[in-house]
């Protein structure tokens, strides 16, 4: 939540400002929009590839998410629930473009919450309070289970009931980094930053600013207390953790009320993937064909062409069901706000960043990112290095080679 608000509260003025000024709709646009000719068209095209792969991970992760809701729901076969979520959100998205994708996310955020509130006081309720489910997590043990490809690891009640998850010496400092690290991919994960840069004025950002952080606040305080809760509740019965909503839901409430928190799964993954789908397709229509938004013709059926493709890539990717949800989001997480994150907080709040110093912190940062968790995922969270090579190597670019008269 503290990100969210630092994102909107010193981050969000002046990005809003930085593109108004350049007229640039896109991230990689707002990074490149004072970089010499071809520096700029480097930088576009390099942010647009990142952006297409990153966000197509992205959205097969939300397409994940939401199969698997349909699946403990209504025992839908996997893949035909994959194939359902892509049609809801690849469908709006394609008829009513931003402004569908806005409004949609309103009524999204607000089921969200609801669902996010009601579930656990539900399942509060049915433990014996607040204080029995203190009393059953300390009882609970460690589990580990199948899901996908992967192994995943259920911490036992000692570790649950610990800050710092029962962790000592390095494998706490492995724990601390993922904690602190995750923050860092708000200041570039570009879905989330054309909504800052479509803002209206100075007044919408303080209002947002407000809404996000409460909104953020309830939303993962709820996600979390329905996870812990349905390990008290149902423990192993439910099979994969990532379906410990819907399973809940079905086990606990009536058809209309399981209903509503099947709606609220779907909300959060299109709230999210219409976002990425439409990133994505901007990234290709207005980066990689040209250098300048105002002389393009025919983007928005290229768009609306992309957005359809990068769909059927994502779907095929989630119907392959080889990871879990988390890994999917988090790789995809890691390599955005590397690429983007850095260079762009330096963009905004160092007035010597040149034109080659973003495009060598965007590599940089990219790569360290994928590399590193690749490798050394698990001595320390991948984003932490990425983001520090990512400053230096911009910052040292940046002052090797200063900026010309074409350059700010």
């Amino acid at each position: 939540a503290l990100a969210f608000w630092i994102n909107w509260q010193f981050v969000a003025p002046r990005l809003r400002s930085d593109s108004e000024s350049h007229r640039s709709v896109t991230i990689p646009g707002t990074l490149a929009a004072s970089a010499s000719p071809s520096v700029r068209r480097a930088i576009r095209v390099f942010g647009a590839m990142v952006i297409l792969v990153m966000l197509t991970t992205y959205v097969s992760a939300q397409f994940t998410a939401a199969g698997k809701a349909f699946q403990e729901t209504f025992g839908l076969n996997y893949q035909l629930s994959v194939l359902l979520s892509a049609m809801i959100v690849v469908g709006y998205t394609l008829l009513g473009g931003f402004r569908a994708v806005a409004w949609t996310d309103v009524a999204q955020a607000t089921l969200m919450v609801v669902a996010v509130v009601v579930l656990p006081l539900v399942m509060l309720y049915q433990v014996g309070g607040p204080f029995q489910a203190i009393t059953l997590l300390r009882e609970l043990e460690p589990v580990t289970m199948q899901v996908g490809e992967q192994s995943v690891e259920l911490a036992g009640g000692a570790s649950m009931m610990s800050l710092v998850g029962g962790n000592a010496g390095w494998a706490l400092l492995g724990f601390l980094s993922v904690w602190l690290g995750i923050p860092l991919g708000n200041f570039g994960q570009p879905h989330m930053l054309v909504r800052i840069m479509a803002t209206r004025d100075d007044a919408a950002i303080a209002r947002a600013k407000v809404i996000s952080t409460v909104w953020v606040i309830i939303l993962f305080s709820g996600a979390i207390a329905i996870g812990l809760l349905a390990r008290i509740m149902f423990g192993e019965t439910v099979g994969d953790p990532e379906k410990a909503l819907p399973y809940s839901a079905v086990q606990l409430l009536p058809a209309p009320l399981a209903g509503l928190m099947l709606a609220a799964i779907v909300a959060a993954m299109c709230s999210t993937a219409d976002s990425q789908l439409l990133v994505a397709g901007s990234g290709f229509s207005l980066d990689l064909r040209n250098s300048r938004e105002d002389q393009r013709r025919n983007a928005g059926w290229i768009n609306r062409a992309l957005v359809l493709a990068l769909a059927i890539i994502a779907t095929i990717l989630a119907a392959a069901e080889s990871k879990a949800v988390f890994s999917l989001v988090l790789y995809a997480w890691d390599g955005l706000g590397a690429a983007f994150g850095p260079v762009l907080l330096l963009k905004l709040f160092w007035k010597r960043t040149t034109g080659p110093g973003i495009l060598a912190g965007m590599v940089c940062g990219f790569v360290v990112a994928i590399v590193w968790r690749e490798t050394l995922h698990a001595q320390l969270y991948s984003l932490i290095p990425a983001f520090v090579a990512a400053l230096v190597t911009a910052t040292v670019v940046s002052l090797a080679y200063p900026a010309k008269s074409t350059e700010v």
